[in-house]
């Protein structure tokens, strides 16, 4: 399978990040409950933004089109969510007036649903069948590998059974939707991107319960 520098770099950063947020909280809250949730926050964090916001950016940049070093860089620094993060730090614990408070929130609230309907705009079906062998190694790597090193992992070192749960869990999330607007930013694939998250949180749909029921036969 030989692939382009634009499909590597989106396959990289497919079978790498999850949807361990939008998907992973509510699916966390119903399985483990609300004091466990914190947890899956933290693995969101440290997990999937960090490595996001470092390693996801710079891989992004290297096999993005026309990208250098330099200008890899300036992305990584001037990527607008690690703005915003850089931002949030700052003003924490500060009292919003009211008004910024929920023009903020409403911003929020307005993240995916836009980038679905950008997903939506970009996706054409025939993309799922043409890209279907770098879609399934990347759903396998992300919806089967990464759970089962995570399980692993977390075994080895001796976690609790709630936070092996929960690490697996997290593990097992689909392509984040957040890789199509990271695709085109940088200039990767952004006709397997789409498709990728679709399969993949389709696919989910199956695995995620496989995944479930196998914890509660080794726990």
């Amino acid at each position: 399978m030989k692939l382009s520098k634009p499909t590597f770099g989106a396959l990289l950063i497919a079978a790498s990040l999850g949807n361990t947020g939008y998907l992973g909280y509510p699916i966390t809250l119903q399985l483990f409950g609300i004091q466990n949730l914190v947890k899956a926050i933290f693995y969101d964090l440290f997990g999937t933004v960090v490595f996001m916001f470092t390693i996801g950016l710079f891989v992004a940049g290297k096999y993005g089109k026309g990208a250098d070093k330099i200008k890899i860089i300036k992305e990584v620094v001037t990527f607008p969510p690690l703005l915003g993060l850089f931002a949030a730090l700052l003003l924490k614990g500060l009292d919003l007036p009211g008004f910024l408070s929920s023009s903020i929130n409403f911003l929020a609230n307005a993240t995916i649903p836009l980038i679905m309907f950008s997903i939506g705009l970009s996706l054409e079906l025939t993309d799922i069948g043409k890209h279907k062998a770098v879609i399934g190694l990347a759903g396998t790597i992300k919806l089967v590998l990464s759970p089962l090193l995570a399980f692993l992992g977390a075994s080895i070192i001796g976690m609790g059974s709630i936070e092996l749960g929960i690490t697996t869990l997290e593990a097992s999330m689909p392509t984040a939707m957040i890789t199509a607007i990271i695709g085109l930013k940088y200039g990767l694939d952004t006709d397997f991107l789409p498709a990728a998250i679709v399969a993949t949180t389709l696919i989910s749909l199956i695995t995620i319960p496989v995944w479930q029921y196998v914890l509660r036969l080794v726990m």
